[in-house]
């Protein structure tokens, strides 16, 4: 089984090795074990269209890619479209473990992500000079807060960043691709030793 935490820079020469990309959900399939296999990791294939290359080079519209995940579904898969981050090793496509971050559409027609709380919060980007702005989505990005508790709501949609409206958050902040990226470079792939 291959765990893939490691992210590195993409140079000339690894433009075919590394890719970042916005996808559209096609289909995630679980994998079953082989039999005997005790997996450490929950093993899935997904099939994503590819609506923009961000990092690397892909060519076609769609790319299939394997993912890992101690905890069950990906949950990258709940979501429309996501920024994804991806490895090439022996000429397949593997998720980079954990490295998602949720688009939505702004009414000027670009791809942003709702205030990330992990990526702002991550001890790398203490002193990050990337700062959340207001962003008019073109539809309300809702989040269901229904079963977290005062605390967890306080520390994952903070105000004013989301507005807390009864079970729901509603992303008022966030950031556009650019700087997504940039938060997740300087944060948890930093601190992996990758994408550098």
């Amino acid at each position: 089984m291959i765990i893939l935490f490691f992210f590195s820079g993409v140079s000339a020469e690894e433009g075919d090795k590394y890719l970042v990309f916005i996808g559209g959900k096609i289909s995630i399939k679980a994998v079953e074990p082989e039999k005997d296999e005790v997996p450490f990791d929950s093993q899935f294939r997904a099939r994503y269209k590819v609506l923009e290359t961000y990092r690397g080079s892909y060519s076609e519209s769609e790319i299939e890619f394997t993912v890992f995940d101690h905890y069950g579904k990906p949950p990258f898969s709940k979501y429309e479209y996501v920024l994804l981050y991806l490895e090439k090793h022996e000429g397949k496509y593997y998720h980079s473990k954990y490295q998602f971050t949720p688009l939505y559409k702004t009414k000027d027609g670009r791809w942003a992500g709702a205030y990330a709380t992990y990526d702002y919060t991550h001890s790398y980007n203490e002193n990050t000079t990337i700062k959340p702005e207001i962003i008019e989505f073109a539809n309300p990005v809702v989040i269901d807060i229904g079963n977290y508790d005062k605390e967890d709501i306080e520390h994952w949609f903070p105000e004013p960043y989301y507005k807390i409206e009864g079970q729901k958050a509603i992303a008022v902040y966030g950031n556009y691709i650019d700087e997504l990226f940039r938060l997740k470079q300087s944060g948890v792939l930093k601190a992996r030793g990758d994408f550098q």
